[in-house]
């Protein structure tokens, strides 16, 4: 999907439902979040999408609730803008010639942010490649404690 489609999907869905925060909207949908402690090391996040069944985001509790919030936004991303079971965690014939992971970091800060990052940034959210887009998301990624 191309990163306009992406932003004016996010600002359709935060002027229809009132909302930025991806707890809302996932509600809104019947996407189920889950809040887990894990002992997985790197786990932050994912989404579990199958036909038939409820989709569900599973977040883990470790992060601060912006960091969560984030996540919760980024998964949100995945579940509204991809179909299909994919697995987005490896390259396959089924992905290779899409980024879904730089489609969810883009919808996620541009759910979650106030509208200013281009221009505090000096550059539009748009033309932001999947690194910048990356490094944003890690930056803002904190762990309780």
């Amino acid at each position: 999907m191309k990163a306009k489609n992406i932003l004016n999907f996010v600002e359709e869905l935060k002027n229809t439902l009132k909302t930025n925060d991806p707890y809302e909207i996932a509600e809104y949908y019947g996407i189920k979040i889950l809040h887990r402690d894990s002992p997985v090391k790197d786990f932050t996040a994912y989404t579990m999408k199958f036909p038939n069944y409820p989709t569900i985001i599973s977040i883990n509790n470790a992060y601060t609730d912006f960091s969560k919030r984030l996540l919760c936004a980024h998964e949100l991303g995945h579940a509204l803008l991809h179909e299909g079971t994919i697995n987005h965690f490896r390259t396959t014939g089924n992905n290779m010639a899409v980024n879904v992971e730089q489609e969810a970091n883009l919808f996620a800060i541009a759910l979650v942010s106030d509208g200013k990052i281009s221009e505090t940034l000096g550059m539009p959210l748009e033309s932001m490649n999947n690194y910048l887009l990356k490094t944003i998301m890690e930056y803002n990624l904190k762990i309780k404690g």
